[in-house]
């Protein structure tokens, strides 16, 4: 079952689904609407032939400190990590980047979460969540957005813009939660986290 207003607040006021900070004017009808946060991953164009899942790994070469934000260099992708909230982050034509979520999230052992793409931003020709959107029981952290551009011409997103809404689901309370998990990547984590693919091929 869809969760719906109602039952969305009084999850959350009961702190059943925890999220921080939590303002009721982002329950929608059916959903909660999310926004960006303050870190952003942007994938540079790199002399290689390829991506090898068995073997990516995003190391941190050097950290650059500015007056607007602070970058953590990285092999395939740098880090922003924005200071301020009217400083923007700019999404060319066909640019993917990582981008996380401005509340905390932690779901219980019997709800079930979806990330989609709020209208407002699709119209604009951002795709704001590609793939993996689904939220598994047992969630805990700042989720990641995965963000790609279709226009034509580049698009400003700026921290705490509302970008997608999550719909709940609830369902039997899972025997071992994500956050329980042995092969779970991203509890935890806080945000524009890059793939942790190659723990697949690991363990």
């Amino acid at each position: 079952m869809i969760l719906n207003d109602k039952k969305i607040k009084e999850y959350i006021k009961s702190k059943k689904i925890i999220v921080d900070p939590f303002d009721e004017e982002m329950i929608g009808p059916a959903s909660l609407d999310i926004r960006l946060g303050y870190k952003f991953r942007v994938f540079k164009t790199i002399d290689k032939e390829f991506i090898d899942i068995k073997d990516y790994n995003d190391d941190v070469y050097t950290r650059i400190d500015t007056e607007n934000y602070t970058i953590h260099v990285g092999k395939y992708s740098d880090l922003y990590i924005l200071k301020k909230d009217n400083i923007p982050i700019i999404i060319h034509p066909g640019e993917f980047i990582l981008a996380s979520v401005y509340e905390y999230i932690e779901l219980p052992n019997d709800i079930v979460g979806q990330i989609h793409g709020r209208s407002s931003i699709g119209r604009l020709g951002l795709i704001i969540h590609t793939s993996a959107g689904y939220i598994d029981p047992g969630y805990r952290g700042y989720l990641t957005l995965e963000i790609i551009n279709v226009n034509k011409i580049p698009v400003k997103l700026y921290p705490k813009t509302k970008v997608a809404q999550i719909v709940f689901f609830e369902t039997e309370s899972v025997e071992v939660p994500y956050s329980e998990r042995k092969s779970s990547k991203y509890v935890g984590e806080e945000g524009a986290t890059q793939s942790l693919i190659s723990k697949d091929f690991k363990q």
